[in-house]
């Protein structure tokens, strides 16, 4: 005897004990994203992350070849990625730098009159081994831009402040306490 068990069968053909999930039952795992998604001057498509599986996201699954990846250097932010797809113009110096305003915007640096903007291939992002979500690490950087934060659309600038991320010409949050993560000037 070997102490071998066969599972009986109900009466619909079932093993008893077991569930049987339908498809519709399955909910999906994998993150769907919520991008900020914006137009450039010159018509192409600018993704800008909303959190860290945002920017993971826009990094991985979203660029391809021929985009431009932009994040704020030396502090935490979104990650831009200027979407130049087959049949688009190409990226004009008004489109680069609307993106780089966008990134400078959309970090700690948003404070600063000027903030460096690291750009770089998508081709080039690697994900660092046991690194947190959004973290990133360059194997090439591409070129470096000045983006300018306080020239982003006023529009945005107002759905920052009702969305509780209200900072002013010091670095002060409008709340009342200091900004977190500021990039530190001397």
């Amino acid at each position: 005897r070997t102490g071998f068990k066969m599972a009986s069968l109900d009466d619909d053909g079932d093993k008893k004990g077991r569930r049987q999930q339908s498809s519709s039952n399955k909910r999906s795992t994998r993150y769907q994203p919520n991008f900020r998604q914006l137009t450039s001057p010159g018509g192409l498509k600018v993704l800008v992350g909303r959190n860290r599986r945002d920017n993971e996201a826009i990094c991985f699954q979203v660029a391809r070849g021929d985009d431009v990846w932009m994040h704020a250097r030396g502090c935490p932010g979104a990650h831009v990625l200027l979407q130049v797809r087959r049949g688009t113009p190409s990226p004009t110096d008004a489109d680069l730098q609307f993106a780089a305003d966008l990134a400078a915007f959309y970090s700690d640096a948003r404070t600063e009159r000027r903030a460096a903007v690291t750009v770089a291939e998508p081709k080039h992002i690697q994900k660092p081994r046991g690194a947190p979500p959004g973290a990133v690490k360059l194997r090439k950087e591409g070129s470096s831009l000045v983006g300018r934060p306080q020239n982003v659309q006023e529009d945005l600038k107002a759905a920052r402040e009702e969305s509780g991320g209200a900072w002013d010409e010091m670095g002060y949050q409008k709340l009342g306490g200091r900004a977190r993560n500021k990039k530190r000037t001397e």
